[in-house]
């Protein structure tokens, strides 16, 4: 059982989900239950299953991303503050593909610039 820090507290649904989803980037997943005790929130049975199949030990930190659902996205950072997780999802986009809203509103003036040098 490990305590979800209480920051967490304000971004759950009331009533509390019995259950959550703890969600790696390499795409495995685990559902974990979650028990209210007084102010504190905890993540019980499930939890230990994903202690065990992610070798988690003191000294590693892990970075957990909650969806205001069910989902907790969990980064795992070794000793050395290095993610575990190499095989993060990758999408390469060059800006210079995309015009954005302004350019287009640029190109408008110009156009009715020109038009109105035209007359």
């Amino acid at each position: 059982m490990v305590a979800i820090p209480l920051g967490f507290n304000e971004y759950f649904p009331d009533p509390l989900p019995i259950t959550v989803d703890l969600l790696d980037y390499s795409g495995r997943s685990w559902t974990v239950r979650m028990k209210k005790i007084g102010e504190n929130v905890f993540l019980t049975l499930g939890w230990e299953n994903f202690v065990k199949d992610n070798n988690l030990e003191d000294g590693k930190y892990l970075n957990f991303i909650y969806d205001c659902d069910r989902t907790f996205y969990v980064i795992i950072f070794a000793h050395d503050m290095c993610s575990e997780f190499r095989g993060f999802p990758q999408v390469i986009v060059d800006v210079d593909d995309y015009e954005t809203c302004e350019d287009e509103d640029e190109d408008v003036e110009e156009a009715q610039q020109q038009k109105e040098n035209n007359k």
